[in-house]
C-alpha cells in the first residue's frame, strides 16, 4: 500500500520550491493556486495514485509553466512516495502529458487557424460592405448635391428676379414722387404767377383810377410827379416780388436736386448692398426720403406763408401809400379850393353892391 501524505505536507513542499529563490514566477503562482484549490476539494486520499493526477490536471490548466518547474515540482512530491512506483508513473503521466499537450496545442492550433479564416472572411466581407456602402452613400450625397445646387440656383434666380422686379418698382414709384413734386412745384409757381398777375392788375386799377382821380382834378403835374412815385413803388414791388420769386425757384430747385440725390443714391446703394442688408437700407433710405420730404414740405409751406405776408405787406404798403397819397392830395384840393373860395369872397366883398329894381305892383 503507497504511502498518504497530508495536503499541508504536499503544498508546503511546493511552496518552499516556488520561493527558493527568494522571489515568485507569475506561473508558478498560478500552478501553486491551482493545485492548492484541486486539493481542497478532493474527497479522496492524498497518496501517489491520486495526487499525479491532480498535479497532471494543474499542469494542463497552467500551460505557461515550464516543464523544467513541472518535473521538478512532480519529482519533489513524488519523492514522498515509492520511488519505482513513482518512476513508472512519472513516465507514463509524461507520456500522456506529452500526448495531451500536443492535442492541446493541435486543437488550439487549428481553432486560432479558424479564426483567423474568419476572421479574414469577415474583414473582407466588412470591407466589401463598407466599399459599397460608402459608393452608395458617395452617389447619393452627389445627387443630392446636384439637386440642392439646382435648388440653391432656382432660388437665387427667383430672388435676384424678386429683387430686379422691387428695385425697379421702388424706382418706379420714386420716379412717380418726383414728377409728384415737380408738379407740386410747378402748380405753385403758377399760383405765385397768378397772384403777381393779380397783384399786377390790382396796382394798374389802383393806378388807373388814381390817374382818372388826377385827370378830374386836372393836375397833370401832381399826376405826372405821383405816376413817377406809383411806378417807383411798383417797379420796387416788382424787383422785390422777383427777387422772391427767384429765392423760392433756387429753394424748390434744391430741394429738387435733393430729391433725385436720394433717389440716386437708393438706386446706387440697392446695386452695391447684400441681401441681408437691403432691406435695412431701403428703410433708411425711405426714412431719409420721407424726412426730406417732409423738410422739404414744411420749408415750402414756411417759405409760402412767408411770400404770402410778403405779398399781403407789399399789398398794405402799396393800400397805404395810395390812401395817404390821396389824402394828401384831397387835402391840398381842399385847401386849394379854400382858398379859391376866399379869393372869390375878397372878390365879391370888394365889388359894387348894385339893387334890384322894385318889384312891380298888380
Amino acid at each position: 500500500m503507497s504511502e498518504v501524505l497530508k495536503l499541508t505536507e504536499i503544498l508546503t513542499e511546493v511552496q518552499n520550491f516556488i520561493t527558493a529563490d527568494g522571489q515568485i514566477v507569475p506561473a508558478q503562482r498560478n500552478f501553486y493556486q491551482n493545485l492548492r484549490d484541486k486539493m481542497n476539494n478532493h474527497t479522496g486520499l492524498f497518496n501517489e495514485s491520486e495526487v499525479g493526477p491532480l498535479l497532471l490536471e494543474t499542469r494542463l490548466e497552467v500551460l505557461e509553466l515550464t516543464d523544467e518547474d513541472y518535473t521538478a515540482i512532480y519529482n519533489i512530491i513524488m519523492d514522498r512516495f515509492g520511488l519505482t512506483k513513482r518512476l513508472e508513473d512519472e513516465e507514463q503521466l509524461r507520456q500522456e502529458l506529452a500526448i495531451k499537450v500536443r492535442l492541446r496545442k493541435e486543437a488550439e492550433q487549428k481553432a486560432k487557424a479558424e479564426a483567423i479564416i474568419k476572421e479574414k472572411a469577415d474583414a473582407e466581407a466588412k470591407a466589401k460592405a463598407e466599399a459599397e456602402l460608402k459608393a452608395q452613400i458617395e452617389v447619393e450625397e452627389r445627387l443630392m448635391a446636384e439637386a440642392q445646387g439646382r435648388i440653391l440656383a432656382e432660388e437665387n434666380a427667383r430672388k435676384e428676379a424678386e429683387e430686379k422686379i422691387r428695385i425697379e418698382e421702388a424706382a418706379r414709384l420714386q420716379a412717380e414722387e418726383i414728377a409728384k413734386l415737380e408738379e407740386e412745384t410747378r402748380l405753385k409757381s403758377e399760383e405765385n404767377a397768378r397772384l403777381m398777375e393779380e397783384a399786377r392788375i390790382k396796382d394798374e386799377e389802383d393806378a388807373r383810377i388814381k390817374a382818372e382821380i388826377e385827370a378830374s382834378m386836372k393836375v397833370e403835374q401832381e399826376a405826372k410827379i405821383k405816376a413817377e412815385e406809383e411806378a417807383r413803388i411798383r417797379g420796387e414791388e416788382e424787383a422785390r416780388i422777383k427777387e422772391i420769386q427767384d429765392k423760392i425757384k433756387l429753394e424748390e430747385d434744391e430741394k429738387l436736386r435733393i430729391v433725385k440725390e436720394a433717389h440716386q443714391k437708393m438706386v446706387d446703394e440697392a446695386i452695391r448692398i447684400t441681401n441681408e442688408d437691403l432691406l435695412a437700407e431701403q428703410a433708411k433710405i425711405d426714412a431719409e426720403v420721407d424726412e426730406a420730404r417732409r423738410i422739404a414740405e414744411e420749408e415750402r409751406r414756411l417759405e409760402q406763408a412767408k411770400i404770402d405776408a410778403e405779398i399781403e405787406k407789399v399789398r398794405m404798403m402799396s393800400e397805404r401809400d395810395a390812401a395817404e397819397k390821396l389824402a394828401e392830395k384831397n387835402a391840398k384840393l381842399a385847401e386849394e379850393e379854400a382858398a379859391l373860395a376866399a379869393k372869390e369872397a375878397e372878390k365879391a366883398a370888394n365889388s359894387k353892391d348894385i339893387p334890384d329894381l322894385p318889384p312891380l305892383d298888380d
